[in-house]
């Protein structure tokens, strides 16, 4: 096969898992609620996806990822759209040219990108917009998704490590 006709299977997969992921998360009841939340999956595959993807794939996935979490996960259209799609591009960016793609440094990133998006949300969507009592909601609802997040990108991201080195990359 060609290398594009390889190149359109693996993102016809990338497709095909954030579709799956995203059925996975809003579906009432098909997800255990943890804690009070249900992780949020597809931010999950828009993190790992950028580790091996070139910044434009990677910004396009981030932002397709961003508006299904907007219009499925959260009241707030717009907020992960932004940020996944820059995030996923910086991300793109310094995996390809900066730093090496290896799992700790996954661990580190997803650890600080997973707090990060979610600190922000909660800030503009709690605190700046003066929600009474918006720590219990953290505690209650917030922390436990950040952390259901993070643990859940890890086989996310062998997955998408597999589909990656499957179907080969485009050097």
């Amino acid at each position: 096969m060609n290398e594009k006709a390889i190149s359109f299977f693996r993102y016809l997969a990338y497709a095909l898992e954030i579709i799956l992921l995203y059925v996975l998360g809003t579906t009432p009841n098909l997800l255990p609620e943890l804690f009070g939340a249900k992780p949020t999956l597809l931010l999950c595959a828009a993190l790992t996806a950028a580790i091996f993807e070139r910044e434009i794939p990677a910004m396009i996935i981030g932002m397709v990822c961003g508006i299904l979490i907007d219009l499925g996960y959260s009241n707030s259209i717009g907020l992960f759209t932004i940020v996944l799609t820059i995030l996923c591009f910086a991300v793109g960016y310094a995996a390809n040219n900066l730093v090496v793609t290896t799992f700790p440094n996954f661990l580190l990133f997803a650890f600080l990108a997973v707090g990060g998006i979610f600190m922000l949300y909660f800030l503009v969507r709690f605190v700046w917009a003066g929600v009474d009592d918006c720590w219990t909601y953290f505690m209650n609802h917030l922390l436990s998704r950040m952390i259901q997040t993070f643990l859940l990108s890890i086989p996310i991201y062998f997955l998408n490590s597999f589909i990656y080195h499957t179907l080969g990359n485009d050097e």
